[in-house]
């Protein structure tokens, strides 16, 4: 399955089998390429064990992948734009996911990385039975009308998208072949990098995102970008 495939069939996995991600699968998983929103922003990206982090959620697997990152501008949101696509590579290989925001480095077995701030982690490993959803009844999401001013079924991966809590803080503007993205001020850029992850995905060869500086103030929102599709 394709990872523009698994953005209609993914959901977090909260149920794991306990067993550690073989070393081969570990490889495919380092080795797989990821396209950052912001190349000039340093990031670092691992995978470690249990030990390493603290987390109260109870789902939390023997391995997780943690991601640091250089405090530039846009941070978030290319962390979110890089780690959905490994949410979603990750599920194409029959493996669960869950994002931990709770999630922190354990301080009495890891040591800061200088110059970087540890931003988010993802749990995974093998799911308990079928963690993949087979239609979109499942996705508990807003209608089309809520996150855009226009109807465009270009931006349906982008309504899939997960998010904090599933707050879907993303809105979408068009004028002319951009389409301009916004998050809410009460909400996280780093979901508006996920839900543009998914527009990238979808659109890998159109994909373009670039900034503007002559975009309309959207009240109660933060304006993140503007992509062509």
């Amino acid at each position: 399955m394709t990872l523009n495939e698994m953005i209609f069939k993914r959901k977090s996995c909260r149920q794991f089998i306990g067993k550690p991600v073989d070393a081969e699968m570990i490889e495919r998983i380092l080795s797989f390429e990821l396209k950052p929103l912001y190349p000039e922003i340093k990031v670092r990206m691992d995978i470690v064990s249990r030990d390493k982090v603290k987390c109260i959620c109870p789902w939390t697997t023997p391995q997780l992948i943690t991601i640091y990152s250089e405090e530039a501008e846009g941070y978030l949101e290319n962390i979110g734009f890089l780690f959905q696509q490994m949410d979603l590579y990750l599920q194409t290989l029959g493996l669960g996911v869950c994002w931990l925001g709770m999630g922190r480095m354990n301080p009495k077995t890891t040591t800061a990385v200088e110059g970087m701030k540890f931003v988010i982690m993802l749990a995974f490993g093998h799911p308990k039975g079928d963690q993949l959803r087979h239609d979109l009844k499942g996705f508990k999401r807003k209608p089309m009308e809520q996150i855009t001013d226009e109807a465009d079924p270009r931006l349906e991966p982008a309504r899939l998208a997960p998010s904090a809590v599933n707050s879907q803080p993303w809105y979408f503007t068009h004028e002319g072949d951009a389409i301009h993205v916004y998050c809410s001020k009460k909400g996280s850029r780093l979901d508006a990098g996920i839900a543009l992850a998914h527009l990238y995905v979808s659109n890998e060869e159109a994909f373009r995102f670039f900034k503007t500086d002559h975009v309309a103030d959207l009240p109660g929102y933060t304006y993140i970008g503007s992509v062509t599709l």
